[in-house]
């Protein structure tokens, strides 16, 4: 069911829980041919697959004929089957096996994948494009294994907007003021100027890289954020994307760098630095209760004002 945010699809801080937009849920290299991966979205259960030629399926979870989950199944050249009858079900929707009449089916999903990471969108709607930087042809990518979080995205996509905690959580400082906007596409866009404070490790190779100056562009399309950092002598950015759960969120992220000499190397860097710089988030987030009332940074409203204008969807 796809619906423009009525009250049940809120709750705590008023923002849509499922909003209708791209989900991750696999990295590439741990959806190997024949595997099969499950999940729900929205109340919906679905499974997500890769046949033995390569390409992705994607299905709702229970069989069409009575109901087994698939998850308990084998991929079987370029279809599933089922445990329980051995119907075999297509990446289409289509059926075969003893009782399969000629209009059986299974519904289906949009599938897709890039920078190495799986994406699911809910079904019965066209997708838009999946979110990514400018020119992402340019750039050499490394997807990292998908972290546990346990907290809400929301609070976790609101934490990215949140220009206060700079300082206090990641020891950058403000040396220009943010500016955000709507962009064409009907995302929200923050960019921003900083310079490093702090002195970890991390800090000190992201002060050498870029000059202590980092130019910031990320750009959310619910629950997927780009990240697109100037660093003076190179660039860099990230696909970070979050798959709700019922104890918390799996944090997905694909980082990349701009083709060239030891670019694979590089990409590696560019993820290792990102990934230090959001596990100080994810420490302090897990558990949050998030609240907005009477918050009046700029990033945060405009983010909570965007999350609310998006469709959402589940049962």
């Amino acid at each position: 069911m796809i619906r423009s945010g009525p009250p049940e699809d809120t709750d705590g801080p008023g923002l849509p829980r499922w909003p209708l937009a791209w989900y991750p849920v696999a990295r590439s290299t741990d959806l190997a041919r024949g595997a099969i991966t499950h999940g729900a979205l929205g109340g919906v259960a679905f499974v997500v697959f890769r046949t033995r030629s390569g390409r992705l399926g994607a299905l709702t979870a229970h069989c069409p004929h009575m109901g087994a989950h698939l998850r308990h199944g084998a991929v079987v050249e370029d279809a599933i089957r089922c445990p329980l009858h051995g119907w075999q079900i297509d990446t289409a929707g289509a059926c075969q096996g003893a009782g399969a009449r000629a209009d059986s089916r299974a519904d289906t999903w949009p599938v897709s994948e890039q920078f190495g990471v799986v994406y699911l969108h809910p079904r019965s709607h066209e997708p838009s494009p999946l979110p990514a930087p400018s020119h992402p042809e340019s750039y050499r990518w490394a997807a990292a294994r998908a972290i546990p979080v346990k907290a809400d995205w929301r609070a976790m996509m609101v934490n990215g907007f949140d220009m206060l905690h700079l300082a206090s959580v990641h020891h950058r400082e403000l040396v220009e003021p943010p500016v955000v906007e709507r962009t064409a596409d009907g995302a929200l866009r923050l960019e921003y100027v900083s310079r490093v404070t702090g002195h970890g490790a991390s800090d000190r190779v992201m002060k050498a890289i870029s000059g202590n100056e980092i130019r910031v562009r990320q750009t959310c399309y619910g629950p997927t954020v780009v990240v697109e950092a100037d660093l003076g002598r190179t660039r860099s950015c990230a696909v970070l994307g979050m798959l709700p759960g019922a104890d918390g969120v799996q944090a997905f992220g694909a980082f990349g760098v701009p083709r060239g000499a030891l670019s694979s190397l590089r990409a590696h860097l560019a993820r290792w630095l990102y990934t230090a710089f959001l596990r100080r988030d994810f420490r302090v987030i897990e558990g949050m209760q998030l609240r907005l009332d009477g918050v009046d940074d700029p990033g945060v409203c405009a983010l909570a004002s965007y999350l609310r204008s998006l469709e959402t969807f589940g049962v």
